[in-house]
């Protein structure tokens, strides 16, 4: 009986490890790929990028080697969850050859993105954090540092 338990909490102990070490993963990615010089999470076979630019929240499919995709043929929508709670659905609109935009105000307010894409019978779904858009700021005099 004692070996028996033992297995079983050896078998919990690694599967808590793989669990950990994934999550670390997911959250500690190689940015310098992003085509767009956004943020990129992996979804399934694809990889999703988000940016906020000039007041827009823009997402990008990505291939598995996070490349760019063509948007024709690809949907998307994505859950904003916003810092008082509230959460809004959006239809993500194709713009130009490769991206998606949402046309909302509070968009760029958002605190956490579900973004959801449906391509060739597939779908794609990645989580983002708002880190907000970089802005300029001032610095007192004598203070300086690197961004």
């Amino acid at each position: 009986m004692k070996t028996i338990k033992k297995i079983k909490t050896a078998i919990l102990s690694i599967a808590i490890g793989v669990a950990s070490s994934t999550t670390v993963y997911a959250q500690d990615h190689d940015n310098s790929k992003a085509p767009h010089g956004g943020k990129v999470e992996e979804a399934g076979a694809y990889h999703i990028e988000a940016s906020i630019k000039d007041g827009k929240v823009h997402f990008y499919l990505l291939d598995g080697k996070a490349k760019s995709m063509a948007n024709k043929g690809v949907t998307g929508s994505v859950v904003l969850q916003f810092a008082d709670g509230t959460t809004k659905t959006v239809q993500l609109m194709a713009m130009g050859e490769d991206a998606f935009m949402i046309d909302d105000a509070k968009a760029t307010t958002y605190t956490n993105a579900i973004v959801t894409f449906k391509v060739a019978g597939k779908t794609a779904t990645a989580k983002f954090k708002n880190r907000g858009e970089t802005k300029p700021h001032d610095h007192k005099e004598g203070e300086s540092h690197h961004h």
